[in-house]
């Protein structure tokens, strides 16, 4: 959907130490490995130990030693709770790892925090024991005991000797099944929590983190949520209770039990303790559409003071599932995440630039997730720096990895798999997050030799497909009067928010009940507006033609810069829509089209060697489609005033010095509020804003056209990005073929 995101723009249109292991998948983390320095295919220049043949060889690779599994024994309770049991005797020690499946990525947005406050009141006491007798029994065995939450699981343990097994069969259950949330306890951990926030405020690196995922992921998807002092200061005890109502069931739970246990006298005793714990319908998992990101957008985040900037670059990632994940893991490793032997980091500590600490990394999770490239810089070398990793990208997307570094990521990934099982608690926590994950225990197993099997071709296609030069975000948090300067001079377009501002804006209710003469208020404006604006022979028309030249920004080999860019856009109402944009690279003028009429569209682009393909909108993508029609610029008010519409007043504001009358519109489709802003001399539209897409389209220089006001010049703001258009030609009801919107035959 990548073409119709960007011609629709265009056309104006830090956790908490476990005390034992936590679930973790393989991958996901290598901080104990040794990482060994691929040689360089050449010597270089800069290379000081060019031509000296005293150095220490590289080991030759030696093929990882298979992973060997105790017999592991998988039951499932007559409550509906998944067991799996692994017996090791090497030490008289027996840990308990239960797996709830329900975590940040189940929250709403009204209650975000929710899943880590009931996870962190767990062990603050039952309806037996207070928190103080909960920490005297377990502390009294010389045990352990804890619960988090991930972002797609809740995780409780406990850990004790053999002998003591009594103990967590006894202290688990009562804090899972029976937690007491006590409000005592709830208030200091809000106090806990806000504090922690507010240090977020004061560590650029973790303040980047959030900016960058809420830029990506937008205001509109659990990704891009971020907790604040609001949500959090908001959280009830009864916002607890739901939470564990709904998602603490065995039905909904992986239960993973290793050490020195006997798996057949284990079961019955397994089942008495969570006897009490009954199995129910588990509410439906909330679905996201992934938001469109179409070019780039840059967001600077201003904190003043600051003699370095933290700098993220972001785009979408893959699932876990997917089939290139062990050629992404490894042509990573190369890129940025391999420490200092990586790419990135090369690449930082060679150049002229005061720049360190580069690396990459992906998540490993059940939807799509991040990539994201992080690096340090002095402020005035941040621009720099950014673009220097943007190259390494650029580099990597375009060849891939050498051999030398597959061979050097496969040693380093396959060849320290092994290191991860020194005990039965760490084999425990591998099987779990396989297990959240859907996989069997064959793909532990299996891990090193599904490393080793990626191939130099198959490695270059994922690095090829998965990195995007196209459609990306960058933050950048740093002194805003150094690094203006340095984005005006590059003509980077960005937004610019205070270090203190809100990562996620607060929700704000659109449902409620409207005052009445508030609303007879915003509609009265609306039919002033819409008779300003041509009244019934707007009403009256049945298609209209425009169009423009301008300039948009795309990345280029050179860096960010505006392209220039012609756009014809055809309407036929209700439902068929046209866009021809030409945008011009380099010289090269690159054509691209999208054409929808009903529940039905295609797309035209060049790949590429600059061939046209032509392809068909997906069906998941006709949400997107719809949605845009709905906001037509040059129907908007129509669509105001259609019965049923969900209109509010906003407060007066202003634009360029003009006072502006705001309306607030909720989009039927997809739930957005879409803010109208009405200049009050003219009653013309001055700008469209859309909340939860971090976009604003601005119209100006009115000219009648047939008895219709049409804005002849479009100024479109998205994240980093800026597009301007200035119409040379607008039709009212034009006589168009209706093959223009057919979709034509493949090109030979």
């Amino acid at each position: 959907m990548k073409t119709l995101a960007l011609l629709c723009f265009i056309a104006a249109c830090t956790p908490k130490p476990p005390a034992i292991p936590v679930p973790v998948l393989p991958g996901d983390g290598d901080a104990n490995v040794a990482k060994p320095v691929a040689p360089p295919s050449k010597a270089t220049a800069d290379d000081p130990w060019a031509g000296h043949t005293d150095l220490i060889a590289v080991p030759a690779f030696v093929e990882p030693p298979k992973i060997e599994l105790p017999h592991i024994d998988e039951v499932k309770l007559s409550n509906g709770l998944d067991v799996i049991m692994i017996k090791s005797d090497r030490l008289p020690v027996v840990s308990m790892q239960l797996a709830i499946k329900a975590g940040r990525m189940d929250e709403p947005r009204a209650r975000l925090g929710v899943s880590e406050a009931t996870a962190d009141m767990l062990v603050k006491g039952s309806k037996r024991r207070d928190a103080h007798a909960l920490a005297k029994a377990i502390d009294d065995v010389g045990g352990t005991i804890s619960a988090d939450s991930t972002y797609e699981a809740t995780l409780v343990s406990c850990s004790v000797l053999a002998r003591d097994t009594a103990t967590c069969l006894d202290l688990f259950p009562d804090l899972v099944v029976n937690p007491a949330f006590p409000d005592t306890e709830l208030e200091k951990l809000r106090t806990q929590m806000i504090g922690t926030l507010r240090q977020r405020i004061d560590d650029p690196g973790t303040l980047a983190s959030a900016h960058v995922q809420n830029l990506l992921w937008g205001n509109d998807h659990v990704r891009g949520w971020v907790n604040s002092e609001a949500t959090v200061g908001a959280l009830t005890r009864d916002d607890l209770i739901a939470w564990h109502r709904d998602w603490f069931v065995p039905n909904n739970s992986v239960l993973v039990v290793t050490g020195d246990i006997d798996a057949k006298k284990l079961r019955p005793q397994l089942e008495r303790a969570f006897a009490a714990w009954r199995s129910k319908p588990v509410p439906p998992a909330p679905a996201y559409k992934e938001p469109g990101l179409s070019g780039i957008r840059i967001r600077l985040v201003d904190k003043p003071g600051l003699n370095q900037t933290h700098i993220r670059i972001g785009q979408f990632g893959i699932r876990h599932d997917d089939a290139r994940f062990f050629d992404t893991l490894v042509w990573n490793y190369a890129l940025g995440g391999s420490g200092l032997s990586s790419r990135m980091a090369h690449a930082v500590r060679t150049a002229n630039l005061k720049a360190f600490g580069a690396s990459t990394s992906f998540d490993r999770n059940l939807d799509k997730g991040s990539f994201v490239v992080s690096a340090l810089a002095r402020n005035p070398d941040a621009v720099a720096t950014t673009k220097l990793l943007l190259g390494e990208l650029a580099k990597m997307q375009k060849d891939g990895p050498t051999q030398q570094e597959i061979d050097a990521a496969v040693a380093n990934l396959a060849g320290g798999y092994a290191l991860r099982f020194e005990t039965a608690a760490d084999l425990g926590a591998q099987l779990l997050g396989a297990s959240l994950h859907g996989f069997s225990t064959e793909y532990v197993t299996k891990f090193p030799a599904a490393v080793e099997a990626v191939t130099l071709a198959s490695t270059r296609q994922a690095a090829s497909e998965v990195l995007d030069l196209h459609d990306y975000v960058v933050v950048l948090v740093g002194d805003a009067k150094d690094l203006e300067p340095e984005l005006q001079k590059e003509g980077w377009r960005y937004e610019k928010l205070a270090f203190t501002d809100p990562v996620t804006p607060e929700v704000r209710p659109t449902d409620g009940p409207v005052d009445p003469k508030a609303a007879a208020s915003a509609h009265k404006l609306l039919e002033e507006a819409l008779a300003a604006k041509g009244g019934k022979k707007l009403s009256a028309m049945k298609a209209f033609r425009w169009q423009a030249a301008g300039t948009t920004l795309i990345p280029t080999p050179q860096g960010l810069t505006n392209a220039p860019v012609d756009v014809t856009r055809a309407f036929v109402l209700p439902d068929k829509m046209r866009i021809d944009a030409t945008i011009e690279i380099s010289g090269k003028k690159m054509p691209v089209i999208v054409a929808v009429e009903g529940k039905a569209g295609w797309q035209q682009q060049p790949d590429r060697s600059g061939a046209p393909v032509i392809e068909d909108l997906r069906p998941e993508d006709l949400g997107a489609v719809d949605f845009e029609r709905w906001r037509e610029p040059e129907l908007i008010l129509l669509r105001a005033l259609e019965p049923g519409a969900k209109i509010t007043p906003g407060a007066d504001d202003t634009i360029d010095g003009k006072p502006q009358a705001v309306v607030h519109l909720a989009a039927p489709i997809v739930g957005i509020d879409v803010t109208v802003f009405i200049d009050k001399k003219s009653k013309m539209i001055s700008r469209l804003g859309f909340s939860g897409a971090n976009e604003t389209d601005d119209f100006s220089d009115y000219h009648e056209v047939s008895g219709v006001q049409v804005a002849f010049k479009r100024k479109s703001t998205s994240g980093g990005r800026t597009t301007e258009l200035t119409l040379s030609k607008f039709e009212v009801d034009p006589k168009l073929d209706a093959s223009v919107f057919a979709k034509p035959a493949s090109p030979k």
